[in-house]
């Protein structure tokens, strides 16, 4: 349970935010276009893989997943 605790700290924390919500969502902070679908289509595409790919990596192989965090 201690290492676990270990795993979430705040500067990772502060990196999924900005791999999760910033990149996906940078074409339309630099465009100041919110209605924009394809931009839209593309955040969740690209939310979208890195939740699955973490979720298949934890599955098959946590092992991995812990020593790349």
């Amino acid at each position: 349970m201690d290492n676990q605790a270990k795993v979430f700290t705040p500067r990772l924390i502060l990196q999924l935010f900005i791999v999760l919500v910033i990149v996906p969502l940078l074409p339309m902070i630099v465009s100041s276009r919110w209605a924009w679908p394809e931009a839209w289509i593309y955040a969740g595409i690209q939310i979208l893989g890195f939740v699955l790919s973490r979720a298949l990596v934890a599955r098959r192989h946590p092992d991995l997943l812990a020593e790349r965090a």
